[in-house]
């Protein structure tokens, strides 16, 4: 042995630490471990003997390995090997990469060290394992067990071909602490992996050119995970996740050219996701099928994505509310909640849902087939071009005058209530607004529905009146002839007054007519006949089911035998159109 060997051999049989360092701040910094001479370096087998147990230590002492400022020279491996002590290698450098494959250890300590590498595959701890500070390529935990906690704050991990950190199918019961100025170049995958408390990376920066920066399909966590502030250059996939506690996500900028930013369909969080206060997804947020225990927040966050939707959550099931306002924009492609369920208020409040980006591309709200408690379009900084609520199921809608997109579809949509309340004749507008002329009975008989509930029958009825209106449009020239004349004789049946109008109107001519031009009497001047009255003559004339008497015993005469015939042929007509508009009005009650 050399003479710090035999330092490190006596101060591990005394249990005290072997601390090589000079005081030399900026010589004792691992940076300068080239400069080190012979008095620092320690041959990796000498570690290896004494982790193995090779050194006798005296009874009661329980066994550490601490070693500071040294420079490991050779590998260092425990393959397949059981530690007798805590393996605490702090501010070291190593010449080569660690092998501890399928090796039992206590614990684990590299703080603040430099080494080309870790291979871990399925290391066994049952403390922690402490990264804070190390400069390292690739560390590989592939099925580790590790009873305690993983510590990486400050941690720079880089792998040119592979994850800077790849650590599929580990059994952590502790939680994961990346947190702030920790960097992987290569990104991080913690596929399959299983972490008993949380996993935060609040101002990490993660990068991965060929895959996503931090892949954590079918994670499951039993607490929260916390990605604050942090920059993932390639993206987050969360496909499968389960998350214990919340999702955070504020202040993040997420970026993939090739996928999704945020990828996480069939992701199951018992608390809420939380991506406020400038989050920023660049490809995209992709939340297929996911459940949320709570709300989800969006607010002042922007969403871009030239390959298709910006923010994808079909069929997602939201307990408490969406909330998009407050600055929230989307460029390109849209928003797409198809088959949603959210308990709570989807709310766009003062959202930027116009487009603008990438070619000013028009923005889609797609809510066909969801089921939403409350719907806010108030406010809004700009509105979608085309709205889909198709078949959607809403307690209440909250829009304004602004909210008047290019197309909007709300066939077979469902709701309960409408705010503001306003007048039929101002949620026509809205009804019809965007439409395409395409006639849609569903939209007039929803609206009409809830105008009954609230007990506004005129409401109800101007309603009717123009989806009527709007089908006469659709018929060919025959049945639109003869709608065209319901519609002004009684308004289809929701304008009964009409007829009484129409009726008093041509009875006051017909009887003023004869009252100048009096018929004569039907037999002649033999034989009795009842006294002429010009009002009871042009009644009886006009009403078809009446029989007063006065036409049959008194014949008009020239014009005035155009203008009997004009009125009988009213009166039908007239009849006709009573009949058939106030049983379309009654069987639609």
């Amino acid at each position: 042995m050399n003479d710090s060997e035999r330092v490190l051999w006596t101060a591990f049989i005394e249990g005290r630490a072997c601390d090589l360092r000079v005081g030399n701040e900026e010589f004792d910094a691992v940076e300068s471990a080239g400069e080190w001479g012979p008095e620092r370096r320690i041959r990796a087998d000498v570690v290896t003997r004494l982790a193995l147990g090779e050194a006798q230590v005296p009874a009661g002492r329980a066994p550490q390995l601490l070693i500071r400022g040294a420079r490991i020279t050779g590998k260092l491996t425990l393959r397949h090997g059981r530690a007798v002590c805590p393996l605490l290698l702090e501010e070291c450098a190593f010449d080569d990469p660690l092998d501890l494959t399928r090796t039992e250890l206590p614990a684990l300590s590299l703080r603040g060290s430099r080494l080309p590498g870790l291979d871990g595959y399925a290391l066994s701890l049952k403390g922690d394992l402490n990264l804070r500070d190390v400069v390292s390529g690739a560390v590989d935990l592939f099925g580790a067990q590790i009873s305690g906690r993983i510590w990486l704050v400050g941690a720079r991990l880089s792998c040119a071909d592979g994850y800077a950190l790849s650590a599929p199918d580990m059994d952590l019961a502790g939680g994961l602490y990346g947190g702030a100025r920790f960097v992987a170049e290569g990104g991080v995958n913690l596929y399959g992996t299983s972490v008993g408390a949380g996993a935060e990376f609040d101002g990490a920066y993660l990068t991965n050119p060929r895959a996503p920066a931090l892949r954590a399909h079918n994670i499951s966590l039993g607490g929260d995970l916390s990605l604050i502030d942090v920059q993932l250059i390639g993206g987050i996939s969360l496909f499968g996740a389960d998350i214990g506690g919340q999702l955070w996500l504020n202040g993040a900028t997420l970026l993939n050219d090739e996928g999704w930013a945020l990828s996480a369909p069939n992701m199951s969080v018992r608390g809420g996701l939380y991506a406020r206060s400038g989050f920023t997804a660049d490809g995209g947020v992709n939340l297929y099928g996911v459940s949320i225990g709570a709300g989800v927040e969006l607010d002042g966050a922007t969403l871009s994505n030239n390959r298709g939707p910006s923010l994808r959550a079909p069929h997602a099931t939201v307990t408490g509310d969406l909330s998009c306002g407050d600055g929230f924009g989307v460029n390109g492609g849209g928003i797409t909640l198809a088959g949603a369920r959210i308990a709570g208020r989807l709310s766009f409040w003062g959202a930027e849902l116009g487009g603008g980006g990438r070619g000013d591309d028009p923005v889609t709200l797609d809510c066909a087939e969801a089921s939403l408690g409350e719907l806010s379009l108030k406010q809004l900084c700009s509105v979608p071009e085309t709205v889909l609520l198709t078949g959607a199921t809403i307690r209440t809608i909250h829009d304004d005058a602004q909210f008047l997109p290019a197309h909007l579809d709300l066939n077979r949509t469902q709701y309960d209530m409408l705010l503001p309340h306003l007048p039929a004749q101002e949620r026509l507008a809205w009804l019809t607004h965007g439409a395409d002329g395409h006639y849609q009975p569903w939209r007039y008989e929803q609206l009409a529905a809830y105008y009954r509930r609230l007990g506004h029958d005129e409401d109800a009825r101007t309603v009717l009146l123009a989806k009527q209106r709007h089908r006469r449009r659709t018929l060919r020239w025959p049945s639109r002839l003869w709608g065209y004349l319901q519609d002004l004789l009684v308004g289809y049946g929701y304008r009964p007054a009409r007829a009484f109008g129409w009726l008093t109107l041509g009875v006051t001519l017909t009887a003023c007519y004869f009252a100048l031009f009096p018929p004569t009497p039907a037999n002649g001047t033999k034989g009795p006949h009842p006294d002429f009255s010009p009002f009871i003559y042009a009644v009886d004339v006009l009403l078809p089911v009446l029989d007063l008497g006065q036409q049959q015993a008194f014949l008009a005469h020239g014009p005035g035998q155009w203008l009997v015939w004009a009125s009988v042929t009213g009166g039908w007509i007239l009849a006709t159109a009573v009949i058939a508009g106030m049983t379309r009005a009654l069987s639609r009650a």
